[in-house]
């Protein structure tokens, strides 16, 4: 009989973590569904399906995603991290003239009610400092670039000076181991008396 208890409270415990597991990939699930909606619907321009998915007190922020303020061609979702009420999705918007300057930001989802709704100021505050890390990762390649450019064209400056320098001694050499020529004599100025 107590053999029985022990593998039915087994059983139990076993279900509970599975039943757990499920509601937490749900609830993530459902977040990252909201957040790709949201993304989506500011590259569409779509501010009323975005004003829909976001938090009351937050909606007033859309204002500075909209008018090709953001000017992202594609976004990318990812790690996801849900704590109580509050979630966090990994997003990377892709901008720039290609799509290829990525600015990494973390969506901020709030838990109200039975729905998840985007924090668009919070978001908005991981953006800032995203695109800040952006520009300066894109500021630091460029300066690496050009310290390349430069230490090249340097490099080359100076192997042509050291080139020239050295045909400058070899001529000088060459003139200094020549012996000069033998002076001609020139008759005297014609006011001059010879000694």
């Amino acid at each position: 009989m107590n053999a029985k208890r022990y593998l039915f409270g087994f059983y139990l415990l076993v279900l509970s973590v599975l039943l757990h597991g499920c509601i937490f990939s749900s609830e993530s699930q459902q977040a990252r569904e909201v957040a790709d909606k949201f993304w989506q619907a500011v590259l569409n321009e779509d501010m009323d399906t975005a004003k829909n998915l976001t938090t009351w007190e937050s909606a007033q922020y859309l204002q500075f995603l909209s008018s090709k303020s953001v000017a992202a061609k594609r976004f990318e979702t990812g790690e996801i991290k849900v704590d109580g009420v509050t979630a966090e999705v990994a997003t990377l918007l892709y901008s720039g003239e290609k799509g290829d300057m990525a600015i990494p930001l973390r969506t901020v989802l709030i838990r109200n009610k039975d729905v998840w709704q985007v924090d668009v100021q919070k978001t908005m505050g991981s953006m800032v400092s995203g695109a800040m890390g952006a520009v300066v990762d894109q500021l630091n390649i460029f300066m690496e670039n050009g310290l390349k450019d430069l230490d090249k064209a340097l490099t080359d400056s100076v192997q042509e000076l050291n080139q020239n320098l050295k045909q400058g001694v070899d001529q000088l050499k060459k003139e200094l181991d020549t012996p000069p020529a033998a002076p001609t004599s020139s008759p005297p100025p014609s006011g001059a008396q010879a000694i």
